[in-house]
């Protein structure tokens, strides 16, 4: 009767850490995000005078709007043309600039090719050893003409802690793209395989 008492407690104690454990770190994890983006705009209002919280959020976000629409508009693509020309001009902070610009044009751009927006399939290490990547371009380089054909540049993270990882460069018909979403993925890495999704239907004939 004892072993059965402590069984199931310890399923309890088990089901109480499963709900727990992923609400309190999404929470922690939206709060910080959140306090991030509030003190950007929020620690100037602060020295104003203005303390409530969540202002500077609301602000950042309606500033984001004003300067999506501008830049939309002829005026303000021009005007933005002069700036990005200028940023260009600017030693030191041309590289900085330049880099950063194209990294979001990268990531955040419509296309659906864009990077990190395929996942795939390739040998890495030992003979039919594989592990799962994201696609980040495809675009012809220096190494493709130097392997003397169409390559892929896959981003290879690291199990738990996808921040850190490997680049690969590999020829495109090594490259086996799944049909998995990057969200997928990207859990399936983080969980160490834990999280599998499932294989998608074939098609009936």
């Amino acid at each position: 009767m004892a072993r059965g008492f402590w069984g199931r407690v310890q399923r309890w104690w088990v089901a109480g850490i499963l709900v727990f454990l992923p609400t309190a770190l999404t929470a922690w994890l939206v709060w910080t995000l959140f306090l991030f983006f509030d003190n950007i705009l929020g620690a100037r209002l602060r020295e104003l005078g203005v303390s409530v919280v969540g202002l500077g959020f609301v602000l950042l976000n309606l500033l984001l709007l004003l300067l999506g629409f501008v830049t939309t508009r002829i005026v303000g693509r021009r005007a933005f043309a002069v700036w990005d020309r200028l940023m260009h001009r600017v030693p030191l902070i041309n590289k900085i600039y330049s880099t950063l610009r194209q990294i979001a044009q990268v990531l955040l751009g419509p296309n659906k090719d864009a990077a990190f927006r395929r996942v795939a399939l390739v040998e890495f290490g030992t003979p039919g050893t594989h592990m799962v990547g994201f696609v980040t371009s495809t675009a012809a380089s220096e190494a493709g003409q130097t392997l003397g054909g169409r390559v892929c540049h896959v981003f290879l993270p690291s199990a738990v802690n996808p921040t850190t990882g490997f680049l690969l460069v590999v020829p495109e018909e090594k490259v086996r793209f799944l049909q998995m979403s990057p969200e997928e993925a990207m859990k399936l890495i983080v969980s160490a395989g834990a999280l599998v999704p499932p294989a998608p239907v074939p098609p009936v004939s």
